[in-house]
């Protein structure tokens, strides 16, 4: 362990960049909600097969997503790691995993307590889609594992590494090695978001060449969904411009 970086007291918090990213997707999938509840009110009168059997289930399905980026929102305002000379203490949120579901989280652990990371690529494929993060898990020397966070969307333009960096200066401290797992594959249920299932943490690493198909799947998705944003803020960007000629 590095006495110097032990004795000097740090808390990382998740960028604000992050949580912007969040609070705008709230905002989007909220306004979305509350346009096709209204939608639905107004054609209900004479169409109200229309309304129940499409706009409905589509509201609901808008809903169900802003909960979802809310619960994350949450997560990364409530995510701390503040480390001291001797422990670190450790502010898990439950919602800090997208797949997983950890409990939350509120210890300090002294480093000399920690026996290990462990860390691993989770890949999960959905509709043709495919997603990769990779989770880290604190390990104590009593046996006790902690479910710590995840980095998500790598391989993409949108690949979030905070971690990474977070998980070594935790590995420093504690003057202990971060032991890669190698990559497994879970159940995505639907889109990533409903009916997902993570591999057991014991689960053996997956051979090269379905490692190479996944990472190629998850660059693809990335890209595609960069495109679909980028699309879709260039129609709204065009339909105000011609609304308000």
């Amino acid at each position: 362990m590095t006495q110097g970086a032990a004795a000097t007291p740090y808390t990382f918090h998740m960028p604000w960049s992050q949580r912007l990213m969040s609070i705008v997707g709230i905002v989007v999938l909220a306004g979305a909600t509350v346009f096709m509840i209204v939608i639905a009110v107004l054609i209900a009168a004479q169409h109200w097969e229309l309304a129940l059997s499409v706009m409905a289930p589509c509201a609901a399905l808008m809903a169900a997503l802003t909960g979802y980026v809310g619960r994350d929102l949450g997560a990364k305002l409530g995510l701390r790691v503040a480390f001291g000379g001797d422990a670190v203490t450790l502010d898990l949120p439950g919602g800090r995993s997208l797949i997983h579901r950890p409990t939350t989280q509120h210890v300090t652990i002294p480093y000399s307590d920690i026996a290990g990371i462990e860390t691993r690529l989770e890949a999960y494929e959905s509709l043709g889609m495919a997603i990769m993060q990779r989770a880290y898990v604190l390990i104590r020397k009593s046996g006790e594992s902690i479910f710590l966070f995840e980095d998500r969307a790598l391989g993409t333009a949108l690949e979030s590494s905070d971690f990474a960096k977070v998980a070594a200066e935790l590995a420093a401290r504690a003057g202990v090695t971060i032991h890669d797992l190698g990559m497994v594959e879970g159940k995505g249920g639907v889109l990533a978001v409903w009916g997902t299932h993570a591999a057991d943490w014991s689960a053996p690493s997956l051979p090269l060449a379905q490692q190479l198909r996944l990472w190629r799947h998850a660059a693809v998705t990335g890209t595609l969904a960069l495109a679909v944003t980028i699309l879709a803020i260039v129609l709204r960007v065009t339909v105000f411009a011609v609304s308000g000629q």
